[in-house]
């Protein structure tokens, strides 16, 4: 690879959205579909935190389910 390839690739995993990572605070399973990627999440009583897209994450919080972990 040149050298501006990497640096082109390092500039894109820099400009790339950080994960948000979600708690959630209800009983049983909860499978929410991100409206910004499509990704389906599945969240339980026994995985109740995971990493969302940001562009995900603030259509998933509306629910009051969810809060920032």
């Amino acid at each position: 690879m040149s050298c501006c390839g990497r640096r082109r690739q390092a500039y894109k995993a820099w400009l790339a959205p950080r994960p948000v990572r979600l708690r959630f605070l209800g009983e049983g399973t909860a499978e929410v579909k991100g409206v910004g990627t499509g990704k389906s999440y599945l969240f339980s009583e026994t995985a109740r935190e995971m990493d969302v897209d940001p562009r995900d994450a603030r259509e998933i919080l509306r629910g009051s389910a969810f809060v920032l972990a």
